[in-house]
């Protein structure tokens, strides 16, 4: 069994490749795997590895002035969800490429439990804005949530002005992790959004706390594993649908075209009848192949 670790922290790093050297010896010396990034906003990652190594890094992460306050978000996976160590410098920990952002404008944390208290409470005037992406979204997502319905998180600019109409209501962001809320959310405030709220953790830390209360699919994750349950076994819930068919299903395929390489919801079914594809235009250039 391994350990997966996510997460974040915005803060001010001087020499970005500095500091991909270090992360670089760290992981490579626990034989970690994974993907960071670095910017001089801060950091992002996802690594994995053995527990006792796992907790090896969290340690030297904490011993670090820097990271001295990061928070982990874990989960386990069977096998090692990455191939490969990643450590690249950019100019943003999440790309939003919104010039005129003041994270300092960000919005208030909602704890887990918070909405959990109110999630179910009839009268509640509030709303669940999902700030992930629509393949993200299309597999799991809390209940009465409202999509932002975007393909890649720098679209985000572009759509607020769909939920323009809620300007004076109670908004909860979320997401994976917390990452894009925190420049979602500041976004939002930033267009004259009144009363803005950021889930805490992401939908992981409140899926840990809450399993079977409000959360239904799965959730999209960023390694190999592709996707992990929130709910119990006995109350899972698939609200998807493949790709060819329509049935209900939840997994993801990369379509066996290269040059192609859409990610899809396919049953095992139709993984058989076409060919691993996602249209059989894709089916006759693999062939051809």
């Amino acid at each position: 069994m391994y350990k997966v670790l996510l997460f974040y922290k915005f803060v001010d790093i001087k020499y970005p490749e500095r500091e991909q050297k270090t992360q670089i010896r760290l992981c490579q010396s626990l034989n970690l795997k994974g993907r960071t990034i670095i910017a001089r906003e801060g950091i992002n990652a996802t690594v994995a590895g053995r527990e006792e190594d796992i907790e090896r890094y969290k340690k030297e992460m904490w011993d670090n002035p820097l990271f001295s306050d990061i928070e982990f978000k874990e989960s386990a996976s069977e096998n090692l969800p990455f191939k490969k160590l990643s450590v690249k410098v950019r100019d943003e920990i999440i790309t939003l490429k919104y010039k005129k952002l003041k994270l300092s404008k960000k919005a208030k944390y909602i704890e887990p439990e918070e909405l959990y208290e109110i999630i179910d409470k009839s009268g509640e005037d509030y709303y669940i804005i999902d700030m992930r992406n629509n393949y993200e979204t299309d597999i799991g997502k809390f209940k009465a949530s409202i999509p932002i319905n975007t393909d890649n998180f720098r679209d985000l600019p572009k759509k607020i002005k769909d939920i323009k109409n809620l300007k004076n209501k109670k908004l909860i962001t979320v997401c994976t992790g917390g990452i894009r809320c925190e420049k979602a959310s500041a976004l939002l405030i930033q267009n004259g959004f009144k009363n803005v709220y950021q889930l805490h953790g992401g939908i992981i830390k409140y899926g840990q706390k809450y399993p079977d209360k409000g959360f239904e699919g799965k959730c999209y994750v960023f390694d190999g594993r592709i996707s992990i349950d929130i709910n119990s076994k006995d109350r899972k819930k698939i609200i998807s649908k493949c790709h060819h068919c329509g049935n209900l299903e939840d997994t993801y395929i990369n379509c066996a075209n290269v040059e192609c390489n859409k990610q899809i919801i396919c049953c095992s079914k139709c993984i058989e009848e076409h060919k691993h594809c996602c249209s059989d235009e894709c089916v006759k250039i693999k062939v051809k192949a």
